[in-house]
């Protein structure tokens, strides 16, 4: 979660798109404040966002390894009860962390949204898994042929209430279906630069999604 302190009534203002906005209403006075000073709050830890993006991959490498400990402890019998709860809570917060530390909210879908992708020749149907302004992580059936790194591709999807979206961009990581443990591909995508009336559609929906997340 991302945080900051109102300098207006000095209480906290909570919002996830405090990295994308330059000013926001306060939750508690109503004062329109300047974004600055954000915090990134994970299970009762805070910690001041620029000095995560700082370390972020010395972060991220010790998320991966918190994640192979995990991992061995829940496969070894041996390992206590409380050891591998305590495991379990510190791979939250560094979670936690990580997501706050991202440029760029990512709404993470909880069931499917579907899209049309096209690469090469190409099409299929898959499912956003996240979606921000900048890009995408989508899942598609193992039974495809797996997307090349930097390659271009095609998304076509539609928003509630909005005409249908065409974006286009570069794949910039993929994971097999045999991967990531089921199967489906999962493909990063990174956006071209979007024209104003599809980055205006784009932003409504995922700032309104990202207010609904929070209530």
């Amino acid at each position: 979660m991302l945080i900051m302190k109102c300098p207006k009534c000095n209480k906290y203002i909570s919002s996830a798109l405090l990295a994308e906005i330059a000013t926001i209403v306060c939750e508690h006075c109503s004062a329109e404040v300047a974004v600055k000073n954000v915090l990134v709050s994970s299970n009762g830890f805070t910690f001041d966002r620029q000095d995560l993006l700082k370390r972020f991959f010395r972060y991220r490498k010790l998320l991966d390894e918190v994640i192979d400990e995990s991992s061995s402890m829940a496969e070894n019998k041996e390992s206590s009860v409380e050891s591998r709860n305590s495991i379990k809570q510190f791979l939250t917060i560094l979670q936690g962390m990580m997501t706050g530390a991202r440029d760029h909210f990512r709404l993470q879908f909880s069931s499917p949204f579907r899209t049309e992708i096209c690469y090469g020749k190409n099409k299929c149907s898959g499912n956003f898994y996240n979606l921000s302004m900048e890009g995408a992580r989508v899942e598609i059936s193992g039974s495809n042929l797996l997307p090349r790194v930097r390659e271009e591709i095609s998304l076509e999807f539609s928003l509630p209430e909005a005409e249908t979206l065409f974006i286009s961009g570069r794949v910039c990581w993929t994971e097999k279906a045999r991967e990531t443990g089921h199967d489906k591909h999962s493909v990063g995508i990174k956006f071209n630069p979007l024209e104003s009336s599809v980055r205006s559609v784009l932003w409504q929906y995922i700032s309104s999604a990202a207010g609904e997340v929070q209530q």
